[in-house]
């Protein structure tokens, strides 16, 4: 008989959901729906197809995230950001169960150069950073004692993001030209799973807004050069390799404007762990030197 707690995990394949499934799996029963079962564009359809899931706590990590996508259709962002989740809320609401709410920085204007906290006023300035702050409000009018937790700038073992661009580039030769005015704080994908853990276990008062994120504030460049450096010094480049910066405005294909700077202040979440949480260079170290290491087989 499996007595482990039964644990829902929306956008279980995507790079943070599926940290967390695996994260979670050696001790949570994981409930891991597809787009086949659960489709979140399809609003209508979402509370139907929970009454068929058997759950103990949910966490939504599913999302239209491009934001070049949202802003050519923001129709479907406002139904998968926030309509589904919305809907999920208030189910959990009705059955008394735990839930958490990805958001993101996208949803702050970024036009000032002070650290965002959770009473920061949030001004979005596309319609991704629209849709998942209407997102965050239909969520906790839903469910009061919902958790909607922002990230910004996401790595860990599902890779995709920065660092493995920043290495691929160097191994092939081209031109290493990132984002030098663009602002915010890389966060380990392993932290967040660590900290939502405590946050629907022991912490479990813990509601409304909080910002989950590493201790610090890059650019691109600086996310791109730190990464380059790091994979240098634990022997995944050959030789040093070095960045360039690039402009916001050097980036005409861009459909949606970018908010310049979304650095998040995590003093609430210090507050609430005990423990400030590592800078984000370390959990990155962490992690280049887990690329280095061979999958068991």
């Amino acid at each position: 008989m499996n007595d482990r707690p039964r644990l829902l995990i929306l956008g279980a394949t995507g790079r943070l959901g599926a940290t967390l499934a695996a994260h979670y799996a050696p001790r949570y029963e994981i409930l891991a729906p597809g787009r086949e079962t659960l489709d979140l564009s399809r609003p209508e359809t979402v509370a139907q197809e929970l009454e068929h899931m058997d759950f103990d706590l949910a966490i939504n990590a599913a999302a239209l995230t491009s934001p070049d996508l949202c802003e050519g259709d923001p129709g479907l962002a406002m139904r998968v950001n926030a309509e589904s989740a919305a809907i999920v809320a208030k189910v959990c609401a009705n059955r008394w169960l735990r839930f958490i709410h990805l958001s993101t920085d996208y949803v702050f204007e970024g036009k000032g150069c002070v650290f965002l906290t959770e009473e920061s006023v949030a001004e979005p300035v596309n319609a991704y950073g629209r849709s998942k702050r209407a997102g965050e409000v239909a969520v906790l009018a839903a469910n009061a004692d919902a958790l909607v937790a922002r990230v910004s700038w996401l790595f860990g073992p599902r890779g995709g993001g920065v660092p493995e661009t920043a290495l691929q580039r160097a191994r092939e030769g081209h031109l290493l030209g990132f984002i030098e005015d663009k602002w915010s704080v890389p966060t380990s994908t392993v932290d967040i799973a660590c900290w939502l853990e405590r946050l629907f276990t022991d912490l479990s008062s813990v509601t409304g807004l909080l910002h989950l994120c590493n201790t610090g504030v890059a650019t691109w460049r600086d996310y791109a050069q730190v990464s380059l450096d790091l994979a240098h010094r634990h022997g995944l480049l050959n030789r040093p390799h070095f960045t360039h910066g690039l402009r916001l405005r050097d980036f005409p294909q861009f459909k949606a404007a970018r908010p310049p700077f979304t650095v998040m202040n995590n003093a609430r979440l210090s507050f609430i762990l005990g423990e400030t949480p590592r800078s984000w260079q370390s959990a990155l170290e962490e992690h280049i030197v887990s690329m280095t290491v061979p999958p068991r087989l």
